[in-house]
């Protein structure tokens, strides 16, 4: 799978603009590695439900842009299931501004904090006891706080590399997340359950 196989960021966007869904697309994004996390496999056809809501209304367009996000997702849990840090944030290109793309980071640390919730972790039980983990712990309220980050369009060189750094930090954590939560999707996969 290279890159060029997976629709990219404005794509996405534009097809969710189209189907007046109510999701940017990194916040979407967020919040299927969240719940896949969690879910695994699972995650996805509940997670296409929810962005594109309406699926009895189901047309050819709407059907295709279903496909378009289960492709999407799969790709996403392919590459997480790796285990080979390949697995990459979705939010807007270098050639946005920083503010644009800055935002685009804490819609989808926003994201990925509520796809975990909706898959359970704020439940009493498995979900919420494989975020208890120091280490999720600790991912989390990094999360949290990037969620309040802003900047501003005239940024410098070492704000621009401030950024870079903070996606690098929540591309590795998020693989780190879905590591520590691997026997949980195992126990789920054994007793036949999804989400």
């Amino acid at each position: 799978m290279t890159q060029t196989d997976s629709p990219d960021f404005n794509s996405i966007d534009q097809l969710l603009n189209a189907a007046n869904a109510s999701w940017e697309a990194a916040e979407a994004h967020g919040a299927f590695c969240g719940r896949a996390c969690l879910t695994g496999a699972g995650a996805i056809k509940t997670w296409v439900g929810d962005v594109l809501p309406g699926a009895g209304d189901i047309d050819v367009l709407a059907a295709e842009r279903h496909k378009i996000l289960e492709q999407l997702a799969a790709k996403v849990l392919l590459s997480l299931e790796a285990g080979d840090m390949t697995f990459d944030v979705f939010v807007p290109g270098d050639e946005e501004p920083l503010s644009v793309r800055t935002a685009g980071l804490v819609d989808w640390c926003h994201g990925f904090m509520q796809g975990l919730v909706m898959a359970g972790g704020a439940d009493e039980g498995a979900g919420s006891d494989a975020l208890e983990t120091d280490v999720v712990s600790e991912i989390l309220a990094d999360f949290s706080e990037i969620t309040k980050a802003g900047a501003a369009d005239d940024a410098d060189e070492q704000v621009e590399q401030a950024y870079t750094e903070l996606v690098e930090y929540v591309r590795v954590s998020v693989q780190l997340v879905y590591d520590e939560t691997a026997s949980l999707r195992a126990s789920q996969t054994a007793a036949g359950g999804n989400a």
